[in-house]
């Protein structure tokens, strides 16, 4: 009995010990797959310093594949020799948005995707702390800005920025984003794709040099603006109408989940952001990309906090004497003006941005 106490015991122990050995191998290669194949280009910041040193040398950058737009931001704001005339805070709703609206002035376009207040506040304390304030800032406003729970993550790249806005000096610890991410399941399999992907085509994702404004993927341009890819530009009435339709199906329209209430502290956070912005005699105006006309029907239906979420930004354009331009409605666009449910055409961007009435004026 004592002898099969012993042998269980051991084979108990040897067990554990393979158990363990197992798990952490697993474990590591789950973690190095995730920095090395890293999807969304999050713990190599030499892409974006590729990216930035050809907008750099004065070029435009094709041949894209994900990257962390934040941290791009921020390399290019902090070798910028001067101040912009002009700087647009903004997600892909704003990416239209280039040099050739303003003509003989220097615009840099700092939108990224899926912008939430955090990164307005973080890009924006960047450039308070180079001292290259702008002339002038143009906000494009989405409506998921004020959904406290919009879902939007990818600010964290820039957490310190943002903290430091608010000269927060909390000693408390906060596990990194990017942390989360060498554990995070969905990332591992974006990632094991892309490290397959780099593996059969060598330096096919690196980004690529060009004069061209217009190329086969999408082309970021030298003010920060980005073309479509070609596919995208080029979409039929048909396929646009389709991806409209396909923007509304499903749970819900992006950030719009769980939209219960106008988030009285993000409110709050994006006037002390304006306040900040009039007070260092910055010129501020506010921008409200419009949905196309079929989600905007699906919107009034399922989503009446839109509603009152661009009443609620007006009120504040009229609060601090702001100018805003555009709206959530479709006004009088059309599927013409659209790429997809939501990003509208440089030519009617340009129409809203530069027309000389001010809607809701």
């Amino acid at each position: 009995m004592i002898i099969n106490l012993y042998t269980f015991n051991f084979n108990m122990k040897k067990f554990i010990f393979k158990t363990s050995v197992f798990s952490i191998i697993i474990f590591s290669f789950f973690i190095c797959v995730n920095y090395i194949g890293d999807a969304a280009k999050i713990f190599d910041n030499d892409y974006e310093k590729k990216v930035a040193e050809i907008i750099f040398s004065n070029n435009n950058v094709t041949n894209l594949s994900n990257y962390d737009e934040r941290v791009l931001q921020k390399i290019i704001i902090n070798n910028l020799d001067n101040s912009p005339d002009i700087t647009i805070l903004g997600s892909s709703t704003s990416f239209k948005i280039n040099s050739t609206f303003f003509p003989e002035k220097l615009l840099i376009n700092n939108s990224v995707s899926g912008a939430s207040i955090e990164d307005f506040i973080a890009i924006f304390q960047i450039y308070k702390s180079r001292k290259i304030l702008p002339k002038k800032i143009i906000i494009g406003i989405n409506p998921w800005l004020f959904n406290e729970n919009n879902d939007q993550i990818r600010w964290k790249s820039l957490e310190k920025e943002y903290h430091t806005f608010f000269e927060n000096k909390s000693t408390k610890e906060v596990l990194n984003f990017k942390f989360k991410e060498l554990l995070s399941v969905s990332y591992f399999q974006a990632s094991i794709k892309s490290l397959i992907f780099s593996l059969k085509n060598n330096d096919s994702k690196d980004p690529k040099s060009t004069k061209e404004n217009y190329n086969l993927t999408n082309t970021l341009l030298v003010d920060g603006s980005v073309n479509y890819s070609e596919k995208y530009r080029l979409s039929s009435p048909e396929v646009v109408k389709s991806m409209a339709i396909n923007y509304t199906k499903g749970d819900r329209i992006f950030g719009l989940n769980n939209f219960t209430k106008i988030s009285s502290s993000i409110s709050t956070d994006f006037q002390k952001l304006c306040e900040l912005i009039i007070s260092n005699n910055i010129e501020l105006s506010f921008y409200l990309p419009p949905y196309h006309p079929i989600v905007y029907n699906e919107i009034e239906k399922k989503y009446p906090l839109v509603l009152a979420t661009e009443k609620h930004i007006v009120e504040i354009a009229q609060l601090y004497g702001v100018k805003h331009y555009g709206s959530f409605k479709p006004l009088n666009l059309k599927n013409s003006d659209f790429y997809d449910g939501i990003h509208l055409k440089q030519k009617a961007v340009k129409s809203l941005l530069i027309s000389k009435k001010v809607v809701n004026e």
